[in-house]
């Protein structure tokens, strides 16, 4: 296997791809990775470098990549937009099937990044012929919501008070002024764009194998929200793992997800 870290082109935008290419014959199968959003991106980060290695070395290629205003690509936090996360995931998709022999193309996100795939897929790109969704933020509203609850649990811990809401929070963001979520300055664009997102409301048009990953903690617990989710793709499979939520920071260290890897490998399969 080779990973081959360069730059490639999106919206007037050069992103940093990483591509790993099996060293057997290929699968003709390939994959593209979503990453999360703001933190979530960094602690899961070694969780997607080792599935890609797993996809990799089965014989499939991958390219990981960061959005334009995300880890080393172009641009601005600030300046993201659902539009523009969108577009820099359909250019990783013409990137993959350019550089190597993939006939068709899985994305693969986690939290955030599944739903900007699955909304993506909702594009019906002919290239796009595979879904997989880890633990996929659903309503998009209440995911806003917690992170600008980040944003308030920081003014606590700094001034022993809350100086602002969340409702002067949006105002501000409204106004043009940026809000700090765990370092990352975000706009109302991105946080507008993603508040309106209800990924389960529709039914979808996308009409591949999809695969939903609930997530949890303890066995067994099931999420009418994901199997809302699931009701609403034509072909979709619904599996629940136990892990820990290796995107937030907890006190274990993720480099592999023991039971969400052979499940997802067992659906590719």
């Amino acid at each position: 296997m080779s990973e081959t870290p360069y730059f490639f082109a999106s919206g007037g935008a050069q992103l940093l791809g990483v591509l790993h290419v099996p060293e057997g014959p290929p699968s003709g199968r390939g994959f593209v990775f979503c990453h999360p959003l703001a933190e979530e991106k960094l602690w899961s980060h070694r969780v997607f470098v080792s599935f890609a290695r797993r996809l990799a070395a089965a014989g499939h290629a991958v390219l990981r990549f960061d959005y334009r205003g995300n880890g080393d690509s172009d641009g601005e936090f600030g300046d993201c937009s659902l539009a523009s996360l969108l577009e820099d995931v359909s250019s990783a998709i013409a990137e993959l099937r350019r550089q190597t022999a993939a006939a068709s193309v899985t994305l693969l996100g986690l939290r955030s990044g599944a739903t900007v795939a699955g909304l993506v897929a909702e594009q019906q790109n002919p290239d796009v012929d595979g879904l997989i969704l880890w633990a996929p933020v659903v309503d998009g509203g209440r995911y806003m919501q917690e992170l600008l609850r980040i944003n308030l649990t920081t003014q606590m811990a700094t001034h022993k008070a809350i100086r602002y809401d969340r409702e002067a929070l949006v105002d501000q963001m409204r106004q043009g002024q940026t809000v700090n979520v765990d370092g990352y300055e975000m706009a109302f664009q991105l946080y507008a764009d993603i508040s309106s997102v209800k990924l389960a409301d529709e039914p979808k048009r996308f009409d591949g194998p999809c695969l939903i990953v609930q997530v949890d903690r303890q066995a067994g617990r099931s999420d009418a929200e994901m199997q809302r989710l699931a009701d609403s793709y034509q072909r979709a499979t619904l599996v629940t793992v136990q892990e820990e939520p290796f995107w937030k920071e907890i006190a274990r260290f993720y480099d592999q997800a023991p039971n969400l890897y052979p499940a997802t490998l067992e659906w590719i399969r």
